[in-house]
């Protein structure tokens, strides 16, 4: 599309150079008439100026060359070396160089031409002419180079070339080959793949990987924007492939050995690939492989780019959710797991507490969406990884776990959905009996989003569902069930440092508060103990 808009733009800037060459050198002509219509009094130093501008072009042209090389050289081993190819690619660059070399040739021959000429008027001028032009077109060929050159320009080339990939394919399909809207089957055996289409998978192929590069050099010189841009290109290529995909022939589809020899596929089982062939998903599982590099690049170093990468898969798997396209949200989920556990590898607390954010986004959109299957499948995964990360030492991950399970609770209760027991049933499940003081920690904290839930539930008028809450929490030690009121009732709604998530874990809104305090009235022997220490304060006031 904005190659569409330049061309208006391109037209008029050729016309206006033929306008103002085909008007110059009629200007030329006329002053050289009215300055040189006397014989020429020295043609040697007319051959002598003439042969110095030749030197001058010859040495722009080195000049242009020199700066060209090393600038694009420069950004080659900065990024990627496909910046080399892209621009020679360029067709700019071929128009510029053959004008620069066909001024220095045409200076050249006038050298030696000038002196079988009486008056060559009409031969100064043309040098004049190129000579003059040599030097105008460098000012907007250099600032053309450099805007090339940007990183966020290269990636959209990349991006651009990877699409084109695509739509050729899309334009080259024989009508007895297209894909149904539903996974090929082995009754839905497509030929081999022609080799246009296999050289266009090696075109994505390549523009995939490249993108990552650049990401990942983004990423070690702590390039936010370029690898925002990066990141950015991998979800629109993703996007733009989910529009064209049903229109692909299936033979876009089959895993050819170009593709087999891929190193995020050659690795892979091959049972595995023969499912990825039959539900056509390589593409899409091309970009998850390179934003799981990504994920683990970030770990411990620059946390960022984990929790760009978490939102950008938590993006494509709610698009995914929007089109009904189940098969690509699972494929979204076992990410999401494969993030979970290289997370836990790596120790990385920062990280798996905001990835866990856009676990639990995901997790509401397929609520939303009235798929009870998937959110549950999700919740699972939480039991199993909460318990993997209780076990590797990291509580406060726990303690993220249990908050976010809360909040999905609630709102599969505000939508009335099928899951909402079950989602409790999990959290209560959650706690562990401390045996440090840090464990001891972890399960104030479960017991408070535990407790929070319960007054939610109160609110809506689930009393059953806050009685579950009751009778796991009512063998608590009194200290502990004391602790938890106090902390809940005292804790402010902002949290008083910055984090991405922005939310303060053990807030309770003051309209639950009633609801919290009926919850602990429950629990006798606590509103004996807080009855009792309200009297006595009130006994110690002065009149």
């Amino acid at each position: 599309m904005r190659r569409r808009q330049l061309l208006p733009w391109s037209a008029a800037v050729v016309a206006a150079g033929l306008l103002w060459a085909w008007g110059g050198s009629h200007w030329l002509q006329a002053g050289m008439e009215l300055t040189l219509a006397r014989p020429i009094q020295d043609p040697g130093a007319l051959q002598e100026f003439v042969a110095t501008l030749a030197q001058v072009l010859s040495g722009v042209l080195g000049f242009t060359l020199s700066v060209v090389a090393i600038v694009v050289q420069l950004s080659a081993d900065r990024f990627t070396p496909k910046v080399t190819e892209l621009f020679l690619r360029e067709k700019v660059n071929f128009y510029l160089f053959f004008f620069l070399i066909l001024a220095n040739v045409v200076s050249l021959w006038s050298s030696m031409a000038l002196g079988f000429f009486d008056n060559p008027r009409l031969l100064i001028g043309l040098n004049l002419l190129l000579g003059t032009a040599s030097f105008l077109l460098l000012i907007p060929y250099f600032r053309f180079v450099f805007h090339f050159l940007q990183p966020t320009s290269i990636v959209r080339r990349i991006e651009q070339q990877a699409q084109q990939a695509i739509l050729r394919s899309l334009a080259s399909r024989p009508a007895q080959f297209l894909l149904a809207r539903r996974p090929l089957g082995p009754e839905q055996a497509c030929p081999s793949a022609p080799e246009p289409y296999s050289t266009a998978q090696q075109r994505c192929l390549a523009a995939l990987d490249e993108i990552k590069t650049i990401a990942t050099s983004a990423l070690h010189q702590q390039e936010g924007v370029i690898l925002l841009e990066a990141l950015d290109s991998l979800k629109a290529l993703w996007l733009f492939y989910a529009e064209h995909k049903a229109h692909l022939p299936c033979s876009w589809f089959l895993l050819t050995p170009a593709l087999r020899r891929d190193p995020d596929f050659a690795s892979v089982d091959e049972r595995l690939l023969s499912q990825i062939e039959a539900e056509g998903s390589w593409l899409e599982l091309k970009i998850l492989r390179q934003y799981q590099a990504l994920f683990a690049e970030g770990l411990n170093g620059m946390r960022q780019v984990s929790t760009l990468v978490a939102i950008h898969t938590r993006d494509l798997g709610i698009r995914a959710l929007q089109s009904q396209q189940l098969r690509l949200v699972e494929w979204v989920i076992k990410f999401f797991n494969t993030y979970l556990r290289a997370v836990i590898n790596a120790r990385d607390i920062r990280s798996g507490y905001n990835l866990l954010k856009q676990y639990r986004l995901l997790a509401e959109a397929a609520l939303r969406q009235r798929q009870p299957a998937l959110v549950l499948q999700i919740v699972s995964h939480f039991r199993y990884y909460s318990l993997v990360a209780y076990k590797a030492g990291l509580f406060f991950l726990c303690e993220t776990f249990g908050f976010d399970l809360g909040v999905l609770a609630q709102l599969s209760c505000a939508l009335q959905a099928e899951t909402t027991e079950a989602i409790l049933q999990v959290l209560l499940r959650l706690d562990q009996d401390p045996e440090s003081e840090q464990q001891e920690a972890t399960l104030r904290g479960i017991r408070k989003t535990q407790v929070r839930l319960a007054a939610y539930f109160l609110s809506c008028g689930r009393e059953d569902w806050a009685r579950l809450i009751y009778q796991d929490m009512q063998h608590e030690p009194l200290a502990r069930l004391q602790i938890i009121r106090q902390e809940l009732l005292s804790t402010a709604a902002e949290f008083w440092e910055f984090t991405d998530r922005g939310e303060n874990f053990y807030y309770l809104e003051p309209a639950l508060q009633p609801y919290a305090e009926q919850f602990f009235g429950w629990f006798q022997e606590l509103t004996s103990l807080v009855d009792g220490l309200e009297s006595t304060s009130g006994s110690l006031e002065l009149p």
